[in-house]
């Protein structure tokens, strides 16, 4: 999962973990699962389990998100998670859109200070 990072001098947030933006105003940000805010980079943390699209749905639906497409977020998190998985633990990545598609990049391989 990713967590909500702030470059610089960098600080995290406990519980801070992130999905994509669901405002379409803001495509290349991250939006903490619940509600508390926004991050324009975030870091690749273990969560100690397996998570799934369903699970994440779960947590957004509990911070009291509306959700215009179900089945349209689902799919978001499914093709997120999968990104996920292709970096490694630490890795700091930024969000980028391209029309419909939103893709991870890759920004440092661990936080600046070496703080993780």
């Amino acid at each position: 999962m990713l967590s909500a990072v702030k470059l610089g001098r960098v600080s995290t947030r406990v519980g801070g973990f992130v999905i994509p933006s669901p405002n379409p105003d803001d495509p290349n940000v991250f939006a903490a699962i619940d509600g508390s805010g926004v991050a324009e980079f975030s870091c690749v943390s273990y969560t100690g389990r397996d998570l799934d699209a369903n699970a994440l749905f779960a947590r957004y639906v509990d911070s009291g998100a509306k959700i215009p497409d179900v089945e349209q977020l689902l799919s978001d998190f499914d093709d997120y998670l999968r990104q996920i998985k292709t970096f490694k633990v630490g890795n700091v990545l930024g969000l980028r859109s391209n029309g419909a598609d939103r893709e991870l990049y890759l920004t440092h391989q661990r936080p600046p200070d070496g703080s993780m």
